[in-house]
C-alpha cells in the first residue's frame, strides 16, 4: 500500500469496499482483492464483512460501522470519568436494525442497540484521539445505560450522587422523562 492511499484511508475511520473501489478508481473487483491482499498483510483489519478500517482501537471505529450511531453506556460514562469501571463492551445505540447484534474487535465487543428516532438525540461529534467519534453526552449515556438496563437504577443513582458538579440535572430529567416511570425513580434516588 503506497503512503498516498494510506493517508487517503486514514481520513476513514471506516471504510467499504466501494470507499476504496472508488479511492483505487478501479472496479469492485479489483477493490475487494486488494482489500484482501492488505488484510493478509495486516495493513488493514476487517471490522465484519465489506467493512474495514486501518485503526486497531474498537473505541474510534465503533460509531462508525453504522449510520447514524453513537457511543454510549458504560464506555461513554467512562470516558466522561463518571466511573472507573472499565467497559468490556462498547455500547452503540442506533436507530438502524441490525442482524448482527455483537460484534467482537480486537480485546473488546461493540453492542449495537437498537431504538426509536426520538431517542437517538443528545450526542455530539468530538475528537478522540485525532478522530471523530460520536458520542452521547453525560446525561444521555446514563439515561441510556438505564433505560437498556446495562446498569441497575442503584449504580445510576450512585454515578448521579458521585458526580453532582459534573451533571447538568435539567438535561437528565429532560432525557429521562423519553422513558416511562425513570423520571419519577431518580427524583426519588437523588433528590
Amino acid at each position: 500500500m503506497n503512503e498516498a492511499i494510506k493517508k487517503a484511508l486514514n481520513n476513514y475511520p471506516v471504510f467499504t469496499v466501494r470507499d476504496l473501489s472508488s479511492l483505487l478508481n478501479k472496479k469492485r473487483n479489483y477493490a475487494y482483492l486488494q482489500a484482501y491482499r492488505w488484510k493478509k498483510a495486516k495493513l488493514i483489519y476487517e471490522i465484519e464483512k465489506g467493512k474495514y478500517t486501518l485503526e486497531e482501537d474498537p473505541f474510534i471505529i465503533s460509531s462508525w460501522i453504522v449510520w447514524p450511531s453513537y457511543i454510549s453506556g458504560w464506555a461513554a460514562l467512562h470516558y466522561y470519568h463518571l466511573t472507573e469501571q472499565l467497559p468490556f463492551t462498547i455500547q452503540i445505540i442506533t436507530p438502524r436494525r441490525r442482524k448482527k447484534k455483537i460484534l467482537t474487535y480486537g480485546n473488546s465487543k461493540i453492542e449495537f442497540t437498537t431504538v426509536k428516532s426520538p431517542f437517538s438525540i443528545g450526542f455530539q461529534r468530538i475528537i478522540y484521539q485525532q478522530k471523530e467519534i460520536f458520542i452521547a453526552e453525560k446525561e444521555k449515556a446514563l439515561i441510556d445505560a438505564l433505560a437498556t438496563k446495562k446498569i441497575s437504577l442503584a449504580e445510576g443513582i450512585e454515578i448521579i450522587k458521585n458526580n453532582k458538579r459534573k451533571i447538568n440535572f435539567r438535561k437528565l430529567f429532560s432525557y429521562a422523562a423519553m422513558v416511562r416511570g425513570l423520571t419519577t425513580k431518580l427524583k426519588e434516588g437523588v433528590l
